[in-house]
């Protein structure tokens, strides 16, 4: 008797339980799984502009004639083989520009085409967006001329960034085509009150300046001497690059105030006259 009565409190003690959790939301889920065996497969993702960016990184050029084959073999024909033209041609514009007395010289002499109305040139920085637009009538030019500015030409491309550029070609009869330019990528540039150079050609942690890092400098000093300004101030993602920059330029001027600031998401080295 006890043991009957044992095992009804029991069951009274449990079922408010399994009610309580169902009020509560809680569900028991029941299901069968089905497990099915395949043949072991190794499946990759390779990007196609990987092995080239990895040779624009290094050589600053491509040159190798197999590249092209070499890349349909791992990744199959892909838009980028669309004009092998891009592929064997150094990288524009690997130099320091002077934006307040030269301007870019953006080549497009191998995307002409005949019968040409009107031409575009759009410039798109680092994002992706139109950084600046150029237009013209007729035939496309050998060569398009640009200041490095944007389009409300209040500001200028940002050393460190890569920039590339589109061209759109209206055809007399109406059709439109349209081809991928090359990267623009600077190693530094002047403007107004402003030198900025790729932090990759001017950092460094050895307090042993380069004479390579020292001709940048030197421009620098060249600049803040000739326009008469009195104070610099340096802006560089690391502040040890900058430091080492100021004291550089400190033994150089005498009594001139240089001060620095840190910025993460520099990728150059500016130096800023006042």
């Amino acid at each position: 008797m006890r043991k009957i009565l044992f095992v009804l409190l029991t069951a009274l003690v449990v079922i408010p339980v399994t009610l309580l959790g169902q009020q509560l939301g809680e569900r028991v889920v029941t299901g069968k799984a089905i497990i099915e065996s395949k043949p072991k497969a190794f499946y990759y993702e390779i990007d196609p502009y990987q092995p080239i960016g990895i040779l624009l990184g290094a050589n600053r050029f491509i040159l190798d004639p197999n590249l092209i084959t070499q890349v349909e073999m791992a990744v199959g024909r892909s838009t980028f083989m669309a004009d092998p033209y891009l592929l064997r041609i150094p990288v524009q514009i690997p130099r320091f520009y002077n934006l307040d007395h030269e301007v870019l010289s953006v080549e497009t002499a191998p995307y002409q085409e005949r019968g040409v109305g009107e031409w575009e040139v759009q410039i798109l920085d680092a994002r992706g967006s139109t950084f600046r637009t150029l237009q013209g009538k007729g035939s496309l030019p050998a060569s398009i001329s640009w200041d490095g500015r944007g389009d409300e030409l209040t500001e200028v491309m940002r050393v460190g960034d890569v920039y590339s550029y589109i061209i759109i070609l209206t055809m007399k009869d109406g059709s439109r085509m349209r081809k991928i330019g090359r990267p623009i990528d600077l190693n530094g540039i002047a403007y107004d009150s402003v030198v900025a150079v790729k932090e990759s050609e001017i950092a460094t942690y050895d307090p042993i300046v380069s004479e390579k890092i020292a001709r940048y400098y030197q421009y620098v000093l060249n600049r803040f001497k000739e326009k008469g300004f009195s104070r610099i101030r340096i802006t560089a993602s690391d502040s040890y690059i900058a430091d080492i920059a100021q004291r550089y330029l400190s033994e150089r001027l005498y009594h001139t105030e240089i001060t620095v600031v840190e910025n993460p998401e520099y990728a150059r080295v500016e130096f800023i006259f006042q």
